[in-house]
């Protein structure tokens, strides 16, 4: 028994895929865009053979039967006419003569010649099987009547033909004559067109099968390719590419979905940066505050003034962290999906007075010098007060990294549709490989003085969206030890010009 258990340990039960099964695997599933070109090809190619296939079948069924009816009809008539020139119907005596040349006709025909008195009573059966019976039919009823009769009645895939005709002399009708003929070869020929045309549909539709296929698989690859791609980029694979080449709208596709993906990773990176530098940014008071704290608590009968020197320096920290937080939430308003702009007419001119004015203090700090022209007078449509805060950036900027004794200029100019102002420093400028990164966040073109100046590194980034916002534009031309040029283009009028109103812009 041991060994009979081992044995069958290792039997394994193989179920045998069903034809459906292998079709759906070969299709990539019913609801796949395969399958749905497969059968859409099939519709559009196959189909129409079908039709195709009917309406031979019925074309071939009719140009048979209508020669074999025309030959019956043709049949009939000969027979009529040669009945009456023979006196078949009055001389009684001739008839026996006769019966040879019509039973050579009928043979002739495949056909059961009947012929009928004025009574409708058979008096000569081909067959000899009906003679001397009374046949009221109607193809018999109507020849007696002087009509030409014929009818086509179907039996069991075969086709009776009955053609009747009047036989008639000087006295008029005198009897009458019918051909029966049953189309039996119809059938067949129509049955065996049937069958090769049913092979050469299916010849043709495995053919089509075939190309559908191949033609499926030679499109949807590239698809599937980027469908590939883009479910890696969609799990987090965001350095996934597409490789496609051509010109054609796959291409175009896939040269999409790796832009996309570029753009994915660039946000990822400065996500990663932003969440550093935040961290980095907080932790670096907060180790301050710590270290002030346990000194405090370590120092033993220290007087007022360690306390408050303490205590200033602790307070300065949180300072530090509180610029940074609300600087962030700055950003994140400006980053909001719709954001309410304040939209009024203003005096520009006002406003970089105001500016100046209030950081003229720590100018003469410096010793620094800030120069203002302005031509004329402008008034611009926009939010005032996050202009302020977006151009104040930039002259505390231009103020605070300036060498002692240095100047800031300050240049108001407009044109027809737009002002620029202009903030330059003699400062210790920015090299050139920074440029693309100024106006990221917790960016600093001097990392050896942020602890000096106390910027956070976001005053430019706000800056940079306040004027996007304002669907304007801002410059930069520095180099580095020869100071730095910001250039900020403001539309003079807003798209909404509602004087005082509220935008949301989205």
């Amino acid at each position: 028994m041991a060994n009979l258990d081992k044995t069958t340990e290792n039997i394994q039960i193989v179920t045998p895929l069903k034809p459906s099964r292998v079709l759906n695997i070969i299709l990539g599933g019913f609801h796949s865009l395969r399958f749905k070109l497969f059968l859409s090809y099939i519709l559009v190619s196959v189909l129409p053979l079908f039709v195709l296939w009917g309406i031979i079948s019925a074309t071939v069924e009719e140009h048979l039967l209508g020669q074999r009816v025309g030959e019956i009809r043709a049949g009939t008539s000969q027979q009529a006419v040669f009945l009456s020139l023979n006196n078949f119907m009055h001389d009684v005596l001739v008839r026996p003569m006769h019966h040879s040349s019509i039973n050579a006709q009928a043979s002739a025909l495949a056909a059961r010649i009947y012929i009928v008195d004025p009574m409708g009573i058979i008096i000569y059966d081909s067959q000899g099987m009906t003679a001397g019976i009374s046949w009221a039919h109607q193809n018999i009823m109507d020849a007696l009547d002087g009509q030409h009769s014929y009818s086509v009645v179907e039996d069991g895939g075969n086709f009776i033909i009955q053609s009747a005709m009047p036989i008639v002399d000087a006295n008029g009708v005198v009897g009458a004559v019918m051909l029966e003929h049953t189309m039996m070869d119809a059938g067949a020929i129509i049955s065996s067109i049937n069958t090769q045309t049913l092979w050469i549909i299916a010849g043709i539709g495995a053919a089509v099968a075939a190309v559908v296929l191949f033609i499926a698989g030679w499109f949807l690859g590239p698809i599937k390719h980027v469908l590939s791609a883009v479910k890696s980029i969609s799990e987090g694979h965001l350095n996934k590419r597409v490789k496609l080449g051509g010109k054609d709208e796959m291409s175009v596709l896939g040269a999409a979905v790796n832009d996309m993906a570029q753009k994915l990773e660039r946000v990822e990176t400065a996500r990663q940066e932003f969440v550093s530098n935040v961290s980095h940014e907080l932790k670096t008071p907060l180790a301050s505050v710590k270290v002030l704290s346990e000194s405090l608590l370590h120092e033993e009968n220290a007087g007022v003034e360690v306390y408050r020197e303490f205590l200033a320096d602790i307070n300065s920290e949180v300072d530090r962290m509180t610029d940074i937080i609300n600087e962030l939430l700055t950003l994140v308003r400006l980053d909001e999906v719709e954001l309410p702009l304040n939209i009024s007419n203003f005096s520009l001119n006002k406003m970089l007075e105001g500016i100046i004015w209030r950081l003229k203090p720590l100018a003469d700090a410096g010793s620094i010098e800030i120069e203002f022209n302005h031509p004329q007078m402008v008034s611009i449509y926009g939010d005032e007060m996050k202009l302020s805060l977006a151009i104040s950036n930039l002259v505390e900027n231009a103020v605070k990294y300036s060498n002692e004794g240095g100047q800031v200029k300050i240049m108001l100019q407009v044109d027809a549709r737009n002002v620029f102002v202009t903030v330059a420093d003699s400062g210790v400028g920015i090299s050139e490989e920074d440029h693309a990164r100024v106006f990221t966040r917790f960016f600093r073109a001097d990392k050896g003085r942020h602890r000096e100046t106390g910027g956070t590194g976001l005053g430019l980034a706000i800056t940079h969206k306040t004027i996007l916002l304002h669907n304007g534009s801002i410059n930069l031309s520095s180099k580095l030890g020869e100071g730095s040029v910001f250039t900020a283009r403001i539309p003079l009028k807003h798209k909404s010009q509602k004087e005082g109103g509220a935008e949301h812009v989205k």
